[in-house]
């Protein structure tokens, strides 16, 4: 009987333990439970390609609920240094850090605390291919058969003959004479133009002059020689990739796949996959998604996603045309915009030497 009792004891510390374990735990659950969540989301830009040792600042905010007496805001990096000490995380509402010397794909997350803890955290995580400044070191695009270097800045470029023309086979990335600047890198990224090249408004491509036939667009921002193609060069560059004569204003079905590039940066594809645009590039056009400005070049989007290229020739309606591949489509397509606040890639043509 003693024994027993014992026993019925035992069980019934232990179950009281259980009980008192249980009742904790609800108790736990029921303080996360009551805990609110923030308003509004935590946002700050930061690049999604940059080149190797570039200087990158960004500042988070967007969080309106709790009050900022009440928000701490702090950056982690599991994957580069963003401290001078080699710590991963940062304490601020802004950080400045150096991207790191090799080449790869890199991640920070920045959060929003409340330090009364009646929130719930939030956070948002940025990822930034981090490229060097060497075409020839992005797999995926073809050399030209010709090489030109631009006297104006050194630059060389890669071109090929593709129909009666003579195409840039990369995006102009000429910067202005040191009083204009002509363009801007996407992102303000300095040093991602030797990659992608500028993005330039319809004004600082063309000059603000308009262009028809052959080989008869205005230079604009390209070397002396050349000059920014016309609506007449784009059919000849359809032509020659399709086989056919296409007009202009078509959606040219096909040339999306015939002229972009398989492109890849550190092992990873830029054009997200479709089955309806492989980036066949049979004719070693090149072409790269490298997005496009807007608002004067205050805003970036679309890198990874389209490729966008200026024709110097105005339409009827006084706007502005551009061609452009979407990753999702295999066409060539155009539309058009004002001569501004919309800024696209360039490439370069001239004539051949026999016409």
């Amino acid at each position: 009987m003693e024994k027993m009792d014992r026993n019925y004891y035992l069980k019934f510390i232990a179950l009281a333990v259980i009980a008192a374990l249980a009742a904790v735990s609800c108790k736990k659950d029921d303080d996360e439970d009551e805990r609110e969540y923030m308003a509004g989301s935590v946002n700050f830009d930061f690049p999604s390609y940059a080149v190797v040792g570039q200087k990158v600042t960004s500042y988070v905010s967007g969080i309106t609920t709790p009050p900022q007496s009440d928000l701490r805001y702090y950056w982690v990096s599991y994957d580069m240094d963003i401290t001078d000490n080699g710590e991963d995380t940062v304490f601020s509402q802004s950080i400045e850090l150096r991207l790191p010397d090799e080449p790869g794909e890199y991640s920070i997350t920045a959060y929003a605390q409340s330090i009364s803890g009646e929130y719930y955290t939030s956070s948002k995580t940025a990822h930034v291919q981090v490229i060097t400044t060497d075409p020839e070191a992005i797999d995926g695009w073809e050399l030209g058969s010709g090489s030109y270097t631009d006297s104006r800045d050194g630059q060389s470029y890669q071109y090929r003959s593709i129909g009666s023309l003579q195409w840039f086979t990369q995006n102009l990335r000429y910067a202005g004479d040191g009083e204009t600047v002509l363009g801007f890198p996407y992102d303000n990224s300095e040093g991602l133009d030797y990659i992608f090249g500028r993005l330039y408004s319809w004004n600082h491509a063309t000059g603000g002059v308009s262009g028809s036939g052959l080989g008869q667009g205005p230079q604009g921002a390209c070397p002396e020689g050349w000059s920014v193609p016309t609506a007449e060069d784009w059919e000849d560059l359809a032509k020659a990739a399709g086989g056919e004569p296409l007009d202009f204003l078509d959606h040219w079905e096909g040339l999306g796949d015939i002229l972009s590039a398989p492109v890849t940066v550190n092992d990873t594809p830029m054009w997200p996959y479709s089955p309806d645009n492989l980036h066949s590039n049979s004719i070693g056009w090149n072409a790269f998604p490298t997005g496009n400005s807007r608002d004067n070049y205050n805003e970036f989007e679309n890198i990874g996603v389209y490729g966008m290229w200026w024709s110097s020739s105005v339409m009827d309606n006084g706007m502005v045309p551009y061609r452009f591949i979407y990753y999702n489509t295999g066409t060539c397509d155009v539309y058009y915009t004002d001569r501004d606040s919309y800024g696209v890639s360039v490439r370069c043509v001239r004539l051949k030497p026999e016409n």
